[in-house]
């Protein structure tokens, strides 16, 4: 098992050894453990989606390394037909929205303080394009032919979060409360290729000292959550959150940003 299975397997043993009770167990009708599953928006900073873009000063393995390998370059020059070269690199590189699914789970000490810890998983993608600069001699025109070329990245995210849920105004139905936390977050890259005439090239991150295809790695930081939560039914509470976290996300040895991300979901919790 990787590094990152031990971290996920790791986690979700916290998660049971802290909140695994028995309903049978609550100590009174106002303190109570709750447990549900949230799905939301994440809306990743983008300090680490340069990584994606297959320039030189990420990586020696990108797109101009794939042009110039041997294997394809029969692929290439029946393709474009005429000398090409790579005329602009992924202008603006940022990922895009993700979906957040994850498990609440907490303890309500009374109508004001409760403890929780989230874990929730993300897949991030990084689509993009790079321009293509062909020398077509027959194009009756001063300038080069350009053609764009799509870019993709797949990123897998797993974060852990731990605090308090401190109640600002409740009634018998809601609850509106104000959350502080601490975090762990588990980054892994899953894959960086491009695609020409309908066909994927991969690209790869090597470095000298790590044989790594899949840079990433684990960081800390802290966050807080703004959420109201309601009655459904008996047993049965909805809660909308907003969060913001302040965190490392560590990529590789030079490349360990640290920056805010926020989400906005929807939890369904029992207790």
């Amino acid at each position: 098992m990787n590094k990152h299975g031990v971290f996920l397997v790791t986690l979700i043993g916290l998660s049971i050894g802290l909140f695994g009770q028995d309903w049978e167990d609550e100590l009174a009708d106002s303190a109570y453990f709750f447990y549900g599953v949230q799905i939301g928006a994440f809306f990743p900073n983008n300090n680490t989606a340069e990584l994606y873009s297959g320039s030189p000063a990420v990586t020696n393995f990108g797109i101009e390394s794939i042009l110039n390998n041997q294997q394809f370059r029969q692929e290439f020059d029946n393709y474009f037909r005429f000398p090409y070269y790579i005329a602009e690199y992924p202008i603006e590189s940022r990922y895009q929205t993700a979906l957040e699914i994850g498990v609440h789970l907490g303890y309500q000490f009374n109508k004001d303080i409760a403890v929780f810890v989230d874990l929730n998983a993300y897949r991030l993608r990084y689509e993009q394009f790079f321009t293509m600069g062909i020398r077509n001699p027959i194009n009756q025109s001063p300038q080069d032919d350009f053609e764009r070329m799509p870019i993709f990245g797949e990123e897998n995210r797993f974060q852990l979060n731990l605090g308090t849920q401190l109640s600002y105004y409740n009634d018998e139905s809601i609850n509106a409360y104000i959350g502080l936390f601490g975090n762990v977050n588990d980054v892994e890259m899953r894959r960086n290729y491009i695609i020409i005439n309908n066909r994927e090239y991969d690209i790869f991150h090597l470095t000298l000292n790590n044989a790594n295809q899949r840079p990433g790695g684990i960081g800390f930081g802290g966050g807080a959550t703004l959420g109201l939560k309601f009655v459904i039914s008996d047993h049965v509470l909805g809660d909308f959150y907003y969060t913001i976290v302040s965190t490392q996300t560590n990529m590789l040895e030079d490349l360990q940003p640290r920056g805010l991300h926020h989400s906005i979901g929807f939890r369904v919790l029992w207790h």
